[in-house]
């Protein structure tokens, strides 16, 4: 019997500046060996494409525009653990360790290739990858979006 492992694909929502809102949203996988990061959540993503009718890459906005956000995360929910967390963006640290927890006892973190910046190396095992090729990134991506709108008023937030 192959062991399972957590896979926690990783996405933000908002501008990394000094005061404003920002959410991060994770979909955590269990997975197999055998099984790749690319494999996991394609299926879903597929499907939820399907339903809303988007063409290309599934993304927040999309789902907000064209379906019911509430169902598709209730989709999602059901297929991986969610992570999420929403704060007042103050320093590129005060980031990482936010980042950091979402990624808490991951095998393997998939970040989106935007997510870090500048000589910012979390301390957990992680890959930047770019959301048009993975589909754990674009479902955590919906994730981000979802709670950046209910935990910061889905506005640009300034303190």
């Amino acid at each position: 019997m192959y062991k399972s492992f957590v896979i926690v694909f990783i996405d933000e929502s908002g501008l990394k500046d000094v005061c404003n809102c920002v959410a991060l949203g994770a979909v955590a996988f269990a997975s197999s060996r055998g099984a790749t990061y690319l494999e996991l959540g394609r299926h879903l993503v597929d499907n939820i494409k399907r339903m809303l009718r988007i063409g290309g890459e599934l993304k927040w906005r999309a789902v907000k525009r064209r379906g019911n956000p509430e169902a598709v995360i209730a989709l999602i929910e059901k297929a991986a653990e969610l992570r999420y967390t929403a704060f007042h963006y103050k320093t590129p640290e005060g980031f990482l360790r936010e980042l950091e927890e979402l990624a808490r006892d991951a095998a393997l973190a998939v970040l989106d290739n935007q997510l870090l910046h500048g000589d910012l190396r979390p301390g957990f095992r992680y890959v930047e990858r770019d959301s048009r090729r993975t589909p754990g990134i674009q479902l955590a991506d919906v994730v981000a979006g979802y709670y950046r709108e209910r935990l910061c008023g889905g506005r640009r937030v300034m303190l």
